[in-house]
């Protein structure tokens, strides 16, 4: 194979790189696990997806008023909604973030317990990356900020800049250490099209090798031929250009004054979007790169009452937008149709553009991002296709803080805004809203299922099959390749 490399005009250290490459051990894609928390819940009559025809994997996005999740309507193929899933336990309100990621039914502060990212972590040898813009108050971690555990609570790492320095390099440390595959990569995009075809022709024979040479090589040739090239490609034999977090790392320079005075940069509310922004453009390349398999991020903490004016929904956050009441629709009654068409859609259209914005981000800075790169570890699929990303909150209506899937009064479906995005290296089926019963609000938990069910199925599709929830019934099949 090296011999043959040679023969194509392969400088020697090229040729090496393609014969290991060519004639290494088929493995499995690498997987990557992401959860992005949103604060306060939504409002039912902007979520819910449109299904058509009683058909589950024939829905719109975007065809709800505001349309929280219309962002993902592009990458729908990718996306599964889940509707009649529940918190079990105890919590009143907000309190019960600090349960909702691990199945504990408790909300006393020192019983151990282990949210889902770390159970998968452990399981498959992960460290996770644990991030938080604003996740909670200046003075220190207290249970409005507790969503994340690893026995105790975890506290979210609030600067971007040090989290992409660790995991890239900064100034006087070592960049991060680049696979042979990424090399073969990066060393084939310097070729013509007229050397990928001679190589092609040189192969011819090598049947074994070809073969396995064929995605690294059709992969570079339609590289060539696109006129986005550096906006759609990312390598990882480098440290990726993180233009928000050099951003941050400008304006944060020596205005770590007083942390338990609140003028701590990270947690000023006028620096809460370039800090997010900056986050999700770490995540994204620790994603691409392989770099933190598994991340979890928390942007403000459970009660943060920020002023969201910059997403065009003028009020804070908590006590003005999450808590806004719904208003029944003209004619709206107790045996209406079940249709989330039985709320006035403007009454609560300020709340749901504040919760819109979090979607917008995630599919900008993320998603997109994502579905369009080549994944420098599994030639011939999109990072997304090995990537789940997992989109919560801690509650369901904001107003009403339900932590069940139920029929409100009048007739409106609300449920637990649960989404996954990604087909997880093939192991999630996706493209599809996953319908379990719900009921009013006196028989809605005996008919939910529990939310550590959907854990559970994440941590299968992850490849975590030793891993365990309290109170689960089973995986949920339905999402499992």
């Amino acid at each position: 194979m090296f011999l043959a490399a040679i023969g194509a005009g392969l400088a020697a250290p090229v040729a090496g790189r393609l014969a290991r490459v060519a004639t290494a051990a088929t493995t499995a894609a690498p997987k990557r696990f992401f959860v992005l928390y949103m604060p306060h819940g939504i409002a039912p009559e902007h979520y819910n997806p449109r299904i058509v025809g009683g058909d589950p994997s024939n829905f719109a996005l975007d065809q709800t008023n505001v349309s929280i999740l219309g962002p993902l309507e592009p990458y729908k193929s990718y996306v599964n909604v889940y509707q009649g899933f529940q918190y079990v336990g105890v919590g009143d309100t907000h309190t019960g973030i600090v349960n909702c990621l691990s199945g504990y039914g408790g909300t006393d502060l020192t019983t151990s317990r282990t949210s889902v990212e770390h159970v998968i972590g452990k399981a498959i040898g992960a460290n996770p990356l644990i991030l938080g813009a604003c996740s909670h108050l200046p003075f220190g971690l207290d249970n409005n900020g507790m969503l994340f555990w690893d026995g105790t609570a975890v506290d979210p790492e609030k600067s971007p800049v040090k989290a992409a320095d660790k995991l890239f390099g900064g100034a006087g440390l070592p960049p991060a250490p680049v696979s042979a595959d990424v090399q073969l990569r990066k060393d084939l995009l310097a070729l013509t099209a007229t050397d990928i075809q001679e190589l092609q022709k040189t192969l011819t024979g090598l049947t074994r090798e070809q073969t396995k040479l064929q995605a690294h090589l059709q992969a570079i040739s339609d590289l060539q031929t696109d006129s986005n090239l550096g906006a759609s490609v990312s390598s990882c034999s480098a440290k990726p250009l993180l233009p928000s977090v050099e951003a941050v790392r400008a304006a944060s320079t020596g205005l770590i004054v007083d942390p338990n005075g609140g003028n701590d940069y990270f947690y000023q509310e006028k620096n809460f979007p370039l800090i997010l922004q900056a986050q999700m453009e770490v995540i994204t390349q620790a994603i691409i790169c392989n770099a933190a398999p598994v991340i979890g991020l928390m942007p403000m903490f459970a009660t943060c009452d920020f002023d969201f004016t910059f997403a065009g929904a003028p009020g804070s956050h908590h006590n003005t937008l999450s808590h806004t009441s719904p208003q029944w629709a003209d004619g709206a009654q107790y045996n209406s149709p079940i249709t989330v068409d039985n709320y006035k859609a403007a009454t609560r259209a300020s709340f749901a553009k504040a919760q819109l914005w979090f979607a917008q981000q995630l599919v900008k800075n993320i998603v997109s991002v994502l579905a369009t790169t080549d994944d420098p570890a599994a030639p011939g699929t999109k990072v997304l296709d090995n990537t789940l990303i997992y989109w919560m909150s801690e509650i369901g209506d904001g107003q009403n803080h339900t932590r069940v899937s139920e029929i409100e009064f009048p007739q409106v479906p609300a449920h637990l805004p649960l989404v996954t995005i990604g087909k997880c290296g093939g192991a999630i089926k996706s493209g599809q809203v996953v319908q379990f019963p719900i009921g009013d609000v006196s028989n809605a938990p005996k008919l939910n299922r529990p939310a550590t069910d959907l854990y559970l199925t994440m941590a299968r599709a992850m490849g975590a099959g030793t891993a365990t929830f309290p109170g689960t019934t089973g995986p949920v099949t339905e999402v499992l390749s």
